[in-house]
């Protein structure tokens, strides 16, 4: 195990870690299959590191398996997909995991974006941008809403 679940955890607030499902606006996130020791943080919630007038996306899921470990920022859209916004939401993510996670923890980042019905033109446009972490840039995974994280991790 990296480490990393513990980091997150010390550096979060107790009350904007959740537990359960991931949901939002009527589009929601399985975890089946994801891995066991893991931390999530809503952004929604009391105590949460980004004010709730900033962009921010909706939860960091933040995961240990036996070698790597993952920070997943994650925005779920229902409706309509504003792709420049979402970008935005997401660069916050990966600033608060920046500020609590050293560059020298060995990690996987994934940028996801979880939408039911959208434009085309708005997932082109997500997938053609990249999100930085650590001076690394990952590409945003697109998924449909009910679908399993692990399938980007």
């Amino acid at each position: 195990m990296t480490g990393l679940v513990n980091i997150v955890r010390k550096k979060a607030d107790k009350r904007c870690l959740v537990a359960g499902k991931l949901k939002k606006e009527g589009c929601n996130v399985s975890l089946k299959d994801a891995p066991e020791s893991r931390v999530i943080i809503d952004f929604d919630k009391p105590g949460s590191p980004i004010s709730q007038n900033d962009s921010k996306c909706d939860y960091l899921f933040v995961a240990d398996e036996e070698e790597i470990g993952w920070i997943v920022p994650i925005e779920l859209k229902k409706g309509k997909l504003d792709s420049s916004k979402v970008i935005k939401q997401l660069k916050a993510g990966a600033k608060v995991a920046e500020s609590w996670v050293s560059a020298q923890v060995s990690v996987n980042f994934r940028p996801v974006v979880v939408f039911g019905a959208t434009h085309r033109a708005q997932i082109d446009s997500l997938k053609k941008n990249k999100i930085k972490f650590h001076k690394k840039y990952e590409v945003i995974r697109t998924m449909k809403c009910g679908r399993a994280l692990k399938g980007v991790l």
